[in-house]
């Protein structure tokens, strides 16, 4: 008996021998719900219960306290990656795997699924250490993988040269109060410190001991949703985001790679009805830390967006309210708006926690700046200079402030529920929120601004339309992708077209309306008369423009966007010049095909474009340089101020080479003028790379008789050209004829504009200048700098890339 006994407990020993340690659980406190944990609060340990293997949930880490510094990029409230993970057990380790969605397989031959699976590689995120076996229960210590790095915040810091961090556990422990639990999903929160030497000025600004930076993140493990969710596919034309997956059981006659657009799960509780309530609202809640008259406008913007879902068929199903006292704006369970802090102006941006397998949005994160609204306002300020005899604000200044939040909470609103920017849509009638929009400030007949129709205050026609075909629910005895075709027909129909980031961004952009930031059908149309606005306002600009007690040197901050106001404007106008209006067409549908822009739009903008840098469009008026003194003491130059080549006073050339630099960077850009070269070649009806820059000669060589400001700001001008003109023929990204092209027009210049007479005078020494420079570098040997070798497409059968295979026979 006494020997079995000892056989029975030696047993028992060696079961949990392989485990790290025997705990008193009875002494923790347990948090029951999605994954249940024991908080050991005296040796600061947090231990997981799990009792589902291989079972898929999600897991996602956040910023819930970050750095402040728009620069770096670490902001609170910031989400991180989205991963479908599972447990599994590998003798006395649990591993957290991350389950690759990316590469799939839909059969019923269980061979074929794990042969994929088999095939792409998964990844540990963690090796648990078994601490304890209750029964079906495993209990692991994980402490030390919350007490990671998760969100890469060292990382970031050295990305954006920082300095060098590594987490610091002395410093760094559970945040109780943000650590949770739930039925449907598990959040645990953590104070990180990082230590290391800090080196880069951001960091220094925003950290009062920029050598331990401590922020907190979240971990969030969720349960996955059910699979009623149906998902839609994406259509390059609908303006939706998407998911993509490559399929390996796919029939060969059809797209190995599946694309299917994110939305949030909405369904009609009566699918028959053209219009129904929804069986569950998509309610997004405002961060209760915003203030007002913020929060109001936040809320009345965002809740445009039920005219959309209207006019999908629903009957409110879509609302924006103030958050309930004590919600967690990072639980998942919540669509939520956070105004977010920062030391500087930066982006907004709407950001999503999406199931990888199906592109449902589970959560839709809306980030605002709250720097931005001071934009607006610094805007107003400069056009309307209201403080004249002391007078108090212009209330029109917060108004055009607060239409802006309405129109950027819809806007980061949409990217939540799915939406891509729509840059085509400004030239649309201001057709979508999803565009970025420049306020439409116009004159009135006696001289007096009108900002009342600076942004819109209605959910735009192109955002119906993208809501129809995104949400609405297909009638029934109707095919899903005929109702979908059919909704994109008559979108195109009704006038709209949708391009976006891609095609807008770029500085070489070729679309004629997809642009950010512009106003006006016509983007020359609209330069202009921004130009005459900008002129108008220059003439009045003083001390009213600044409220009484500022130091007078102030008034640049409030000079720099009025000066500055068409820059947007300038960029949109010159994508019609060698621009071709396009669409992302589909075979069989009914948009029309791409072509050149109309040689009459490209001559309107070319001719824009130069009046920006006539000297009488970029001269700062002398009543102003007078108002404008040296910064005073504690009021130093910002990246928000012009550059003075003359410090420490105002440079009155310095805000025309910038416009100057600004137009030449757009005009003579490589591929632009690529495509003027080829435009001309393939309709002559279309002006070439010499005649355009014949054009822009005749201008900027009109050199002023008068020694003044006006003849200095030539001077630059033309040097400034030459400058751009010497760029791009030594340029290997342009053809070798545009490269000679511009050599000879060189040539051309330095015989004719670089031959003055000797004399004593600024306009005949420039011009000797630039002949000598420009002769100085025709005259040296030319870098062998050839054309990069264009790789031909893959076509090889055993690959789609070019790697070589010397085993494949």
């Amino acid at each position: 008996m006494r020997k079995h006994l000892l056989v029975i407990i030696i047993s028992l020993f060696s079961l949990n021998a392989g485990f790290a340690q025997n705990l008193d659980l009875s002494k923790m406190s347990k948090k029951d719900g999605f994954i249940p944990f024991y908080l050991d609060e005296e040796k600061g340990k947090i231990y997981l219960e799990v009792d589902k293997l291989e079972w898929e949930f999600l897991y996602v880490n956040s910023l819930t306290a970050g750095i402040g510094s728009n620069d770096i990029g670490l902001d609170r409230g910031q989400l991180g990656d989205t991963r479908i993970v599972e447990f599994r057990k590998s003798g006395n380790k649990l591993f957290l795997v991350h389950k690759n969605y990316d590469f799939r397989a839909y059969s019923d031959n269980p061979a074929e699924v794990q042969s994929i699976k088999d095939a792409f590689a998964e990844s540990i995120l963690w090796g648990f250490e078994i601490a304890q076996k209750d029964g079906e229960k495993l209990i692991v210590d994980a402490t030390n993988f919350y007490l990671q790095d998760a969100h890469g915040v060292g990382e970031t810091l050295t990305r954006s040269r920082q300095g060098s961090f590594r987490v610091d556990a002395s410093r760094s422990g559970l945040y109780a109060p943000m650590t949770k639990n739930f039925p449907q999903n598990t959040e645990v929160e953590m104070t990180i410190t990082l230590t290391g030497q800090a080196t880069g000025g951001n960091l220094r600004s925003v950290t009062p001991s920029p050598d331990a930076v401590t922020v907190r993140q979240r971990h969030s493990f969720i349960e996955l949703p059910d699979d009623k969710y149906e998902p839609r596919e994406f259509d390059p034309r609908a303006g939706f985001g998407s998911i993509s997956y490559m399929d390996f059981t796919t029939p060969i006659s059809e797209p190995i790679l599946k694309r299917f657009i994110a939305r949030h799960r909405l369904e009609k509780k009566d699918p028959t009805a053209a219009m129904s309530e929804a069986v569950e609202p998509i309610v997004y809640y405002l961060d209760r830390g915003t203030p007002e008259p913020v929060a109001s406008a936040l809320i009345e913007g965002g809740n445009w967006w039920n005219q959309a879902f209207e006019a999908a068929g629903f009957i409110d199903a879509f609302r924006v309210e103030l958050a309930p006292e004590g919600m967690d704006l990072m639980d998942v369970r919540y669509n939520v708006i956070q105004w977010v802090h920062r030391s500087t102006r930066g982006w907004s941006y709407g950001a999503s926690v999406r199931d990888p397998r199906t592109g449902e949005i589970l959560k839709g994160h809306v980030s605002l700046g709250s720097l931005r609204v001071r934009q607006d306002y610094l805007i107003a300020q400069g056009l309307l200079q209201p403080f004249e005899d002391g007078a108090p604000a212009n209330p029109k200044m917060l108004e055009l402030a607060v239409a802006r939040l309405k129109q950027l909470s819809a806007h980061e609103i949409g990217h939540t529920i799915g939406l891509a920017h729509s840059y085509a849509t400004s030239a649309d009638n201001r057709s979508s929120v999803m565009d970025y929009p420049y306020p439409l400030i116009t004159e009135t007949a006696d001289g007096e601004l009108d900002l009342s129709n600076a942004y819109d205050d209605k959910i735009g026609d192109w955002d119906k339309w993208a809501i129809k075909y995104g949400y609405a629910v297909t009638p029934a005895g109707q095919d899903e992708a005929a109702f979908l075709k059919k909704t994109l027909e008559d979108t195109y129909d009704a006038g709209h077209q949708f391009i976006t980031d891609s095609d807008s961004r770029a500085q070489n952009g070729a679309h004629p309306t997809s642009h950010l930031w512009d106003n006006g059908v016509s983007a020359s149309e609209e330069l202009t008369r921004m130009l005459k606005l900008r002129e108008n306002r220059m003439k009045t600009f003083g001390l009213n423009a600044i409220p009484e007690g500022q130091p007078h040197a102030l008034l640049e901050e409030v000079f720099v966007p009025l000066y500055l106001m068409h820059r947007y404007q300038i960029e949109a106008t010159s994508k019609l010049i060698g621009g071709v209006d396009y669409r992302y067409r589909v075979k069989g549908d009914n948009q029309p095909n791409h072509g050149w822009v109309h040689s009459g739009d490209q001559e309107a903008a070319l001719n824009a474009l130069l009046l920006t840098i006539s000297p009488d469009q970029l001269r700062v008026p002398d009543h102003i340089l007078k108002l404008i003194p040296p910064r005073p003491f504690g009021y130093g130059r910002t990246r928000e101020t012009f550059v003075s080549r003359v410090s420490p006073i105002f440079d009155p050339i310095a805000p025309a080479e910038t416009i100057v630099d600004l137009t030449f960077d757009f005009m003579l850009d490589g591929a632009r003028i690529s495509r003027v070269y080829l435009q001309h070649l393939q309709q002559s009806n279309l002006f070439g790379f010499n005649e355009m820059l014949t054009t822009i000669e005749d201008q900027i060589f009109l050199t002023p008789k008068n020694e003044d400001i006006n003849l200095e700001i030539a001077l630059m001008t033309q040097s400034k050209y030459v400058d751009h003109l010497i760029a791009l023929a030594k340029n290997a990204d342009v053809s070798n004829t545009i490269r000679a092209i511009s050599r000879s027009r060189l040539g051309n210049l330095a015989n004719t504009k670089g031959q003055a007479d000797q004399g004593w005078d600024a306009a005949a020494q420039h011009s000797n200048y630039l002949g000598e420079k420009i002769k100085n570098f025709l005259t040296l040997p030319e870098e062998l700098v050839p054309q990069e070798t264009l790789k031909a497409p893959d076509g090889s059968p055993i690959g789609m890339d070019a790697m070589s295979c010397d085993l494949d026979y």
